[in-house]
């Protein structure tokens, strides 16, 4: 596979999107503390009705995979996705506002620069989580703009899917996912720059939904940390949203309708530290969940700002594997086959592992 080299970097717009990893406490937080809540914690107290996964297939017991670069040249990479032919699809290519186009065979172009397809008042378009529909066509949450966008399958045009709930506008969405029949889940970490520069300890965000059928958007839950991942478990009765702020994951069930229900939150297991003499050694810096993917098993692999891969039984909030996810401030992840790429924004750089099971595809496409 032949690379792409062309590393490009915007020093100070870099500096402003690595806000998202900030820190929601000083020192060290205990585990205990972070599963602290109102709602209750999946393996404490969780509903005796909530649903339970299907773990049947077991982890393959090999070595720990590693990670092998598969392109470069993003500004940063922060979301992708890849369609049936194995392009990849990756926001930030070369500059920032642009989504590259990373063929099978290493080529490369930019599909689209949504500042020249797509331009908004005053603001620049900055993608972030995408993911691509059964049609073909790629779902992409705008950060910059506050717009949840639909791109044609030649990225010759672009359609503003919604960019208002209830009359007010979105803000900084983050991320998107979809259910088996096309309604797209998204999130959107509000107005939480200005929060934090006011000194608040957590920003407000939220995560909302648009039918495909209405083509209405409807607030799901308007209470979470700077949330950042979002995706529908494989059997379709749970969402499960990442809180980058409070270092955890939120889990709702989730009906046919789309409504939510039995809130509760998981804690986001320790990384362990991999010096040498240091193997019980707790790290808690850098443990904001970012994206996250499913396999055929409904475990989840989410990735780190730490640069970990964490692979968690939704069930039982379990910790079953810790992979390297290829450097720190890892973004986002996508299952195609057996391989689980990850975007990692401090390389510029999207790395490939293979894990050995199969990824959950959400459109088919997996």
């Amino acid at each position: 596979m032949r690379r792409v080299e062309d590393r490009t970097m915007h020093a100070d717009s870099y500096r402003i999107d690595r806000r998202g990893f900030f820190q929601s406490t000083g020192g060290t937080v205990a585990l205990a503390a972070l599963a602290a809540s109102s709602a209750s914690t999946l393996g404490s107290q969780q509903d005796e009705q909530a649903p339970q996964e299907e773990t049947g297939d077991k982890l393959p017991e090999t070595q720990l995979p590693e990670p092998h670069l598969y392109a470069t040249g993003f500004a940063p990479a922060s979301g992708l996705a890849l369609d049936r032919q194995d392009n990849l699809f990756v926001s930030n290519y070369r500059d920032l506002g642009a989504i590259g186009l990373i063929s099978k065979d290493g080529t490369a172009r930019i599909f689209c620069n949504l500042r020249e397809l797509s331009p908004a008042e005053g603001v620049l378009p900055l993608p972030r989580g995408m993911k691509i529909d059964s049609e073909g066509r790629l779902i992409v949450a705008d950060a910059g703009a506050g717009r949840l966008l639909r791109l044609a399958n030649d990225g010759s045009n672009v359609e503003v899917l919604a960019d208002r709930c209830d009359g007010a506008r979105l803000e900084r969405l983050q991320d998107v996912a979809l259910d088996i029949v096309g309604n797209i889940f998204f999130t959107d970490t509000g107005d939480a720059e200005h929060e934090l520069a006011e000194g608040h300890e957590l920003a407000r965000g939220s995560v909302y939904r648009y039918s495909i059928n209405t083509r209405k958007v409807a607030k799901l839950d308007g209470e979470l940390s700077w949330p950042s991942g979002v995706g529908v478990t494989p059997d379709q009765t749970r969402i499960c949203v990442a809180e980058r702020g409070a270092r955890r994951i939120v889990v709702h069930d989730l009906s046919a309708e789309g409504t939510l229900s039995n809130r509760r939150v998981l804690a986001l297991p320790p990384v362990l530290s991999e010096k040498p003499g240091q193997a019980e050694q707790v790290v808690t810096d850098g443990l904001q969940p970012n994206g996250f993917v499913f396999d055929t098993s409904g475990r989840m692999y989410v990735v780190t700002a730490s640069g970990h891969v964490h692979v968690i039984d939704v069930g039982s909030g379990e910790l079953l594997r810790q992979y390297n996810a290829g450097g720190q401030e890892s973004t986002s992840c996508h299952f195609r086959g057996d391989y689980l790429y990850t975007a990692v924004a401090s390389k510029e750089a999207v790395f490939r592992l293979e894990l050995g099971v199969d990824g959950f595809g959400y459109d088919g496409l997996a």
